[in-house]
C-alpha cells in the first residue's frame, strides 16, 4: 500500500523505512571494502589501484560504458529508474546525459543519503521505497528501468519483472547488467557457496537476502552483450564483464 511521500535528509520516502536488511547489508559492505568516502563515490566507476575492489570496478566501468552509449542514442526527455541504486554512482552516470531524468531507488537509507550528498543534479533524485508497496506511485512513469548488480537481492524474479512492467510507459525497456544467473543444476551449489561466504565474513544472516536465479527465468530477454560471444577479447586476453547485459521491451 502506498504511503504519503516525505523527504528525509534529501531522500524521498514512498514507503515506511525498514531496517532489517540495511543493517546486515552495510555490515558486509564494510568488511568487503565497499563503503567508500563521498569523494571516492563521486569518482566511481574510477577507483585508485589501492581500492580493494579495483579490478572489479575496471570491469564494471566497461559494462556501464556499453549501456551509457546505448542510452545516449535515445531521443530527448525520457525517464529512467535505477533499481537498487546503492550509493547512486550509476544513476549519476546516466544523469550526466542531460536529456534524461533519473530516479535512483533503493531500500538502503544510508547509501541513499550518501548519494544525495554526493550527486546534486536537477535531473537526478533518490527514492526509498519497497516497490511492492509503492506500485501506484510508480505506475507508468518510466521509459527505462535498469538493474545493475541488484537482481540477486530480489527473491521472486517473476514477481519483480511483472511489477517493473507496470512502472513502464508504452514500449518501455528493462535492462539487467552485472548480475549473476545460473543453470538450474548449478543453483544448489551456488547457494552453499553464498552461505559459506557470509558465514566466513561474520554475517550469516545475509544469505537470507541473497538469491540465485535460473537463466531460464529471463529467457524472454534479448542478449545485448555476452562474454561468451566476445571472441576477440578472449583472443587478446582482455578482461571484461563475466555477466550478460539483457534487455526486455514491453
Amino acid at each position: 500500500m502506498d504511503t504519503e511521500e516525505k523527504i528525509v535528509n534529501g531522500v524521498i520516502y514512498l514507503t515506511k523505512r525498514k531496517d532489517f536488511f540495511s543493517n546486515d547489508y552495510i555490515s558486509v559492505r564494510k568488511k568487503e571494502g565497499r563503503i567508500l568516502t563521498d569523494i571516492e563515490v563521486f569518482k566511481l566507476p574510477e577507483t585508485e589501484t589501492s581500492n580493494k575492489n579495483h579490478e572489479e570496478w575496471l570491469l564494471r566501468k566497461k559494462s556501464s560504458k556499453r549501456i551509457l552509449h546505448y542510452l545516449k542514442k535515445r531521443s530527448a526527455n525520457y525517464s529512467i529508474l535505477d533499481m537498487g541504486c546503492g550509493n547512486g554512482w550509476f544513476a549519476h552516470q546516466m544523469a550526466l546525459h542531460e536529456f534524461a531524468h533519473v530516479d535512483g531507488l533503493d531500500i538502503n537509507f544510508e547509501e541513499l543519503e550518501q548519494a544525495t550528498r554526493v550527486f546534486k543534479k536537477s535531473n537526478l533524485k533518490f527514492i526509498y521505497a519497497d516497490i511492492f508497496e509503492a506500485e501506484t506511485s510508480l505506475k507508468n512513469k518510466y521509459d527505462i528501468i535498469t538493474l545493475n548488480a541488484s537482481i540477486q537481492y530480489f527473491e521472486n524474479i517473476d514477481r519483480l519483472i511483472m511489477t517493473l512492467k507496470t512502472f513502464l510507459k508504452d514500449n518501455g525497456e528493462i535492462h539487467i547488467l552485472d548480475s549473476p544467473f545460473y543453470d538450474e543444476s548449478e543453483i544448489e551449489n551456488a547457494k552453499k557457496r553464498t552461505q559459506q561466504y557470509y558465514k566466513r565474513v561474520g554475517a550469516p544472516s545475509m544469505s537470507n537476502y541473497y538469491f540465485h536465479h535460473s537463466i531460464e527465468k529471463i529467457e524472454n530477454f534479448e542478449i545485448m552483450y555476452s562474454p561468451s560471444n566476445n571472441i576477440f577479447k578472449k583472443i587478446i586476453q582482455e578482461k571484461d564483464s563475466p555477466f550478460k547485459w539483457l534487455r526486455y521491451i514491453i
